[in-house]
């Protein structure tokens, strides 16, 4: 007879059908085919999350995580190295390049806007920065002509491309006011 109350019992040989039993003829939760399932999906969601986080990155991935070149390159005015030279018709100065964080990026192209001047790097352009290590670059700037050079330039900016895993930017970045003054005491010298 069976009072309704309390859970109902299974004997041993039926619960040796839907599972695991115990010495005591109780039966192992693993057996109840709802939990089976609810772990089974937990624990391919467990190994499909630990493959994701241990797998390589893709490209696209990877280019997703990686900062764009402008971001984390810094381009520093740090004075003229040589005063205008009036029988050669140039002048040199000093730029810091440093690349904060991320992949190494490529300096490929440094240039200033101006027809009447030319430039020229040293080290050479294409030149790789490496993240923590700044690196000095020598520019040479020759008068070619005087026509539309601006002597009293106030934002002068030099054009710059730069190129890492993630993309090509072509930014222009101004200087400042030591290398406006700079640039514009030089052609004033060179261009009278």
């Amino acid at each position: 007879m069976t009072s309704g109350i309390g859970p109902v019992e299974e004997s041993p040989a039926e619960a040796r059908e839907a599972g695991e039993v115990l010495a005591s003829g109780r039966q192992l939760p693993w057996g109840r085919p709802r939990l089976r399932a609810a772990l089974t999906v937990t624990g391919l969601a467990a190994a499909l999350t630990a493959t994701l986080f241990t797998a390589p990155l893709d490209d696209a991935r990877q280019a997703a995580f990686t900062p764009w070149p402008l971001s984390v390159t810094e381009l520093t005015y740090t004075g003229l190295r040589e005063p205008p030279d009036p029988r050669t018709r140039t002048f040199t100065f000093r730029l810091r390049a440093l690349l904060d964080a991320g992949p190494p990026t490529t300096l490929t192209r440094l240039a200033q806007p101006y027809d009447g001047l030319t430039m020229s790097t040293s080290p050479a352009t294409p030149l790789t920065l490496r993240a923590g290590k700044p690196r000095t670059l020598t520019l040479l700037v020759a008068v070619r002509h005087c026509t539309g050079l601006p002597q009293g330039v106030e934002l002068p900016f030099l054009n710059v491309t730069l190129r890492n895993t993630r993309g090509t930017q072509n930014p222009s970045y101004i200087l400042g006011a030591a290398y406006a003054q700079d640039l514009s005491a030089s052609l004033r010298t060179l261009c009278m």
